[in-house]
C-alpha cells in the first residue's frame, strides 16, 4: 500500500548536506518572477538547472488552444531542468510562477564543474528523479484506472506535497480539469464530493487539505486495489 512518504517527491535541496546545499547556493544567481511570470517556456534551449528558492513554480504543457495540462506543482527546495544538462534536451515544460517566486538559476557549466566534485549531488538527484517518476506512473494509472472522485483526491494530494505545502493546494480548476481528462462540471463535482467528506475545502484558485494524514489514509484506502483472494 502507498504511505503519505511514498507520494511525496522530496525536495533536492533537503537531501543534500548543508554545506553541499550552501555551495549550490552560492553558485547559483537568484531570479525574482511575478505570479504567472514564465520562468521557462517548452522548447527553449538554455541547459541549466532551476531551483526553487521561495514561493512554487507549476510545471506543464500549453496546448495550442491555450489549455493548460498541469504536470505538477515544485515548492522550496525542488529542482528542474536536469534534462538540459544529462540528456541534452531542451527544456521540457512550460514553468511559470505561482505568487512571487524566486528561483536559484544555474548554468550547465557551473553545475557540471560542482557535479564532478561532489558526489552526493548525483545521488539527491538520482533519488529524486526515481521517486518523480514513481508519482508519474501512480498518476498515470489513477487517470487510466480510477473513478473521478479518487484520481483527483490522489493528484491533488501528490501536488500539494511537492509544492511544498500539504494543506493547500494553489491552482485552477480548469488547469487541473484539464489535466485529470475530464470536464470542469465533474471536476467541480468530484471536488464537491470531497468537501462533504471533509477532507478538503474549497477556495477561489486555491483546494485547502485541513488534515492531510486524513486525506493520505483515504487515499490508500480508495485508490489501492484489494488483494487478491488466496
Amino acid at each position: 500500500m502507498l504511505d503519505l512518504v511514498q507520494l511525496n517527491a522530496p525536495a533536492f535541496m533537503d537531501l543534500l548536506p548543508e554545506e553541499l546545499a550552501e555551495k549550490v547556493r552560492q553558485e547559483s544567481t537568484i531570479v525574482k518572477y511575478t505570479d504567472g511570470q514564465f520562468i521557462q517556456s517548452r522548447g527553449d534551449a538554455n541547459p541549466g538547472i532551476s531551483i526553487v528558492r521561495s514561493g512554487s513554480a507549476n510545471a506543464g504543457i500549453i496546448g495550442i488552444d491555450g489549455s493548460v495540462s498541469m504536470t505538477t506543482l515544485l515548492g522550496p527546495g525542488q529542482s528542474f531542468g536536469e534534462f538540459t544538462i544529462f540528456a541534452e534536451l531542451p527544456r521540457t515544460h512550460d514553468v511559470s510562477a505561482t505568487g512571487e517566486t524566486e528561483i536559484y538559476q544555474m548554468s550547465a557549466t557551473r553545475f557540471t564543474r560542482l557535479y564532478d566534485k561532489e558526489p552526493e549531488l548525483s545521488r539527491a538527484l538520482l533519488k529524486t528523479a526515481l521517486i518523480r517518476s514513481h508519482i508519474l506512473l501512480e498518476m498515470l494509472d489513477a487517470i487510466r484506472r480510477l473513478p473521478i472522485r479518487e484520481r483527483t483526491a490522489k493528484i491533488v494530494q501528490s501536488m500539494s506535497h511537492t509544492a511544498g505545502n500539504p494543506n493547500l493546494l494553489e491552482c485552477r480548476q480548469s488547469e487541473l480539469a484539464y489535466t485529470l481528462g475530464v470536464s470542469r462540471i465533474s471536476l467541480n463535482r468530484a471536488l464537491k464530493q470531497l468537501a462533504e467528506l471533509n477532507l478538503i475545502e474549497l477556495g477561489y484558485g486555491e483546494i485547502k487539505i485541513p488534515a492531510p494524514a486524513k486525506l493520505a489514509d483515504w487515499v490508500v484506502v480508495q485508490c489501492n486495489p484489494a488483494p487478491l483472494a488466496s
